[in-house]
């Protein structure tokens, strides 16, 4: 099992696993952002019934056992209310990388909580896990997410031509990459 996440919460942001409780609230808060959350990711699209919300937890969790993924809930501080989620997917160890993905519910999008969860789960694979790299996928037309990662100092590296099918057609992705040497200069920046 990776090491657990060292960052409970922010001033706004509670950090945990998703829970099999959870997947009720995962199921209305993805239903009420399909729209947006799909126009740029499949899997927002193909969450239809609780089953598959209690699967998508169920993933995080095994994937956190077998070392390979750290998925969290991010939830509102103020409210208790699920905003989305944030992971680091493809842990591996030997090769020193990790792969971060992340959504945020439609109506509390723009508002930061992207970056900020994104920031802490850097953290952690930086300093925690010692990864040398971290990457990300972003569709081409998704500048918000974009934005998100050049904040945090990734590097854009290519160009995946028609790398994954978003609603059944095959989609661009650029391809983002932070070094932690890097990652260590932004986060002078942080503090």
């Amino acid at each position: 099992m990776l090491p657990s996440f060292p960052f409970t919460h922010t001033a706004r942001v509670e950090f945990r696993p998703l829970g099999a409780g959870d997947a009720r609230e995962l199921l209305a808060v993805v239903a009420t952002s399909r729209a947006q959350l799909g126009r740029f990711m499949s899997w927002p699209r193909e969450m239809l019934e609780l089953e598959q919300a209690r699967r998508f937890v169920r993933l995080g969790r095994d994937g956190w056992l077998a070392e390979r993924t750290v998925r969290l809930g991010l939830f509102e501080r103020s409210s208790g209310a699920l905003l989305g989620s944030i992971e680091l997917d493809g842990v591996d160890l030997r090769r020193s990388q990790a792969e971060l993905g992340y959504w945020v519910r439609t109506d509390r999008q723009g508002l930061g909580y992207a970056t900020e969860a994104a920031f802490f789960a850097l953290r952690y694979g930086f300093e925690t896990l010692r990864l040398h790299k971290v990457r990300a996928d972003v569709a081409v037309g998704n500048g918000a997410s974009a934005r998100v990662l050049e904040k945090l100092g990734f590097k854009r590296e290519g160009l995946l031509r028609e790398d994954r099918t978003v609603g059944g057609v095959f989609t661009d992705h650029w391809r983002y990459g932070l070094l932690s040497r890097e990652f260590l200069e932004s986060l002078r920046a942080w503090r």
